[in-house]
C-alpha cells in the first residue's frame, strides 16, 4: 500500500524530476539510464534503511514486552514506558492550554 501511494502520489515524481538531474551532467550520453540509476540507487538504499528501522522496532518490541489492551498485561519496563510517554503528552497539552501569546 506505502509503495502505491509513493508511485501515485505527484509530489514524489515532482522531486525527483527537480533533484537527481543536478546529478547528471548535461552533456553526457546516457542520460536516462544514469537518472534511471540514481532512482535504483535512491530505491534501494530506502529499502535498507527502512528494513533497519524495522528490524530494531521488532528487537525494542520484544524487549519492552508485548502490548496488550490493557496496562495489567503489559511488561513492567513497557508499562513505564507508556507513563512516560503519556506524562509527557499530558505535559505539552498543558503547555499548549496555558501558552499566551
Amino acid at each position: 500500500q506505502g509503495a502505491m501511494t509513493n508511485a501515485l502520489n505527484p509530489k514524489v515524481a515532482i522531486f525527483f524530476l527537480a533533484l537527481l538531474p543536478q546529478f547528471i551532467d548535461a552533456g553526457a550520453p546516457g542520460q536516462g539510464v544514469a537518472f534511471a540509476a540514481l532512482g535504483m540507487l535512491f530505491n534501494v538504499s530506502g529499502t535498507l534503511v527502512n528494513l533497519i528501522v524495522a528490524w530494531l522496532a521488532s528487537g525494542m518490541r520484544s524487549a519492552w514486552g508485548r502490548a496488550g489492551r490493557t496496562g495489567r498485561d503489559l511488561a513492567p519496563r513497557a508499562r513505564w514506558l507508556q507513563a512516560g510517554a503519556g506524562a509527557m503528552f499530558v505535559a505539552l497539552g498543558a503547555k499548549l492550554a496555558f501558552a499566551t501569546r
